[in-house]
């Protein structure tokens, strides 16, 4: 086979991998919602309609809640944190770029009545304001090309901006920001960088990926451990973000960086003021009306 005819065969491949994406991802859209086992309607992803979506993930962040003002969830995806903010009664902002997953979204809040309570804005998040091209059309979409299989004939170009532009520190209220944003996690704190430091910091969940698991491209890699110094040096102290709440040191970082199994067993990491115990911000029993 020649070099033309390798290029025509991988690009035929790559459009026929889009086109039964978009294919999938349509017929999942134009389905209709179900009561989920945290008792709102919802569609999207199996697991998050049948209560198996990051069980202990899940738990930690409904206890997070019950001590916080705003949800801030920057990929929101489906809307699945969303409506468990707003189930809770905490005023919420959504962020995410992809059309398609800002579809599930307003499927999921109209189908729950809460469209007066939520805040739905349709970019990514960065290091700089801007347009950005990003890859793929639901769970999984990177800014990063080759990430998780992205077919590349799956670019959009959407608004980029810092998150500190959009959402300021608001005094009075405790923020909750959840992060999932596929390997641009650096970039995005970077565009944050105005929310680290005020009288209050806002609390962090975010998933921080490395070379495990998807991993990140070679040029990429060393990304996983400047995220943590960024936020060590914002005055933050780091926990695995499960059920054991395990603090982390800076040397622990340094083990994870070299070490893609221990990037592997964790991935969710929360980020809290350093001069906070943990425990007054995750609580074992209650809810914020009772405290």
């Amino acid at each position: 086979m020649t070099l033309k005819n390798m290029l025509l065969s991988r690009k035929s491949i790559d459009s026929i991998r889009a086109w039964n994406r978009n294919r999938i991802s349509r017929r999942r859209l134009a389905k209709e919602v179900v009561m989920t086992p945290h008792g709102f309607w919802f569609n999207g992803n199996a697991s998050m309609q049948d209560g198996t979506f990051e069980v202990e993930e899940t738990a930690l962040v409904k206890r997070i809640l019950d001590t916080t003002d705003m949800f801030v969830n920057v990929g929101a995806n489906a809307g699945y944190y969303c409506c468990i903010a707003l189930q809770q009664g905490v005023e919420t902002v959504a962020i995410e770029p992809i059309p398609n997953n800002i579809g599930y979204i307003a499927q999921n809040i109209k189908a729950n009545g809460w469209e007066e309570n939520i805040t739905t804005l349709p970019v990514a998040v960065g290091d700089r304001s801007g347009f950005i091209d990003i890859f793929g059309i639901g769970t999984g979409a990177s800014v990063i090309k080759g990430w998780s299989n992205n077919p590349e004939s799956l670019k959009l170009t959407v608004p980029m901006v810092r998150l500190d532009k959009v959402i300021g520190a608001v005094s009075g209220k405790r923020m909750f920001i959840l992060m999932d944003v596929e390997g641009f996690e650096l970039e995005a704190l970077l565009g944050a960088e105005g929310l680290h430091n005020p009288k209050e910091k806002p609390i962090w969940f975010v998933e921080v990926l490395g070379h495990g698991g998807v991993g990140q491209p070679p040029e990429r890699q060393d990304n996983f451990a400047k995220t943590f110094k960024l936020m060590f040096d914002a005055g933050y102290a780091v926990y695995e973000a499960n059920q054991n709440l395990r603090p982390l040191t800076w040397d622990d970082i340094l083990e994870a960086q070299q070490n893609p199994d221990i990037q592997d067993n964790v991935r969710n990491y929360l980020f809290v003021d350093a001069d906070l115990n943990v425990d007054e911000v995750v609580l074992d029993t209650g809810n914020k009306q009772a405290s």
